[in-house]
């Protein structure tokens, strides 16, 4: 088995510590990867966002990146076998409308 789906095997079975346990993964991993530890500044969870405008409907985290752009990031952390639908991202797609996001970023473990 790949080392993230193992690292990501001794999560909570707790669906919502589940999704806590990625997001915090994920932020560690937009701060530290080469790919995008180059192209992002800061990297947050999102009610640490100082813009933060209301409680999670969705975006998980927020990245700005070199030129300025904040990023709505939503961390799936799903079965592997899954397929992410629509519906799952809808209040994503949806709140990240706000003019204060320029890009969208979708991780999921599918």
């Amino acid at each position: 088995m790949h080392p993230f789906l193992e690292l990501v095997g001794t999560f909570s079975t707790d669906n919502h510590t589940r999704g806590v346990q990625f997001e915090k993964l994920c932020k560690w991993l937009l701060e530290n990867h080469p790919m995008y530890k180059s192209k992002l500044t800061k990297v947050w969870l999102w009610d640490d966002w100082p813009e933060c405008w209301g409680r999670d409907c969705g975006i998980d985290l927020i990245a700005e990146d070199v030129d300025g752009n904040n990023w709505a990031i939503q961390a799936k952390c799903y079965d592997p076998k899954y397929s992410v639908t629509k519906q799952d991202i809808d209040s994503f797609l949806s709140e990240s409308t706000n003019p204060k996001i320029q890009r969208r970023l979708l991780i999921a473990t599918t």
